[in-house]
């Protein structure tokens, strides 16, 4: 009898330890399972609940909704964190030639889209960028290579050489173009996501037949 007590009261308490976790609830609906050590300005630091000796994780505060302790006490983040970045912003955030923009296409709206942009979708953004930058870095060094293939068989026959220079092209471009697609896709869903969750906002910009207004909602 007494065994079957310490049985249950140790299986009840596995389950309350199981239970004794916090919820990071972040802003793009990932719900992240962790014990939270410290709580900053600026940043969380907090370690995932699977692996509680494990490696210690940041988070920007402007990335995360809020937190469910594992009493039960919540604390909100969301827009009382988000606001100091929104304030003064104009415009919509939109998708240029691997770069974001808010309001204005100059180095400042480039600058302000990428501030809001690290801080309210973090890896994501940083995972877009990498991608831009993979995609068109492998495109142009792979371009060249194709090229100077064409141009050694077009000048010389099918000198040694020339059909590895194609061949190394060809396949840089079939994995680069997918890659910037990818990264491209990323910064422009970002971007359309920040649009959704500012609202309405009507911009004035230059189009094919001269100025028009754009209503983004």
């Amino acid at each position: 009898m007494k065994r079957t007590l310490l049985l249950i009261l140790a299986a009840f308490l596995s389950c309350a330890a199981l239970s004794a976790q916090d919820k990071i609830y972040f802003i793009d609906s990932r719900v992240v399972d962790a014990l939270v050590d410290e709580v900053g300005e600026d940043m969380v630091y907090y370690r995932a609940f699977a692996n509680q000796y494990g490696p210690t994780y940041s988070a920007s505060v402007y990335s995360i909704a809020k937190i469910v302790y594992q009493n039960g006490y919540v604390q909100e983040f969301g827009l009382a964190a988000v606001s100091p970045l929104l304030a003064g912003t104009t415009g919509a955030m939109r998708y240029e030639n691997g770069k974001l923009y808010l309001g204005s296409h100059t180095p400042f709206g480039e600058m302000h889209a990428e501030q809001i942009a690290f801080n309210l979708y973090g890896d994501q953004y940083f995972k877009g960028r990498r991608r831009i930058t993979t995609g068109s870095t492998l495109m142009w060094i792979c371009g060249t290579s194709l090229v100077a293939g064409i141009i050694g068989f077009a000048s010389y026959g099918e000198p040694q050489g020339c059909g590895l220079l194609t061949g190394i092209g060809l396949a840089g471009l079939g994995a680069g173009i997918p890659i910037y697609c990818s990264g491209r896709k990323m910064l422009k869903g970002i971007a359309d996501d920040y649009n959704a969750k500012k609202g309405a906002t009507l911009t004035v910009g230059p189009c094919r037949s001269g100025v028009g207004l754009a209503l983004n909602f």
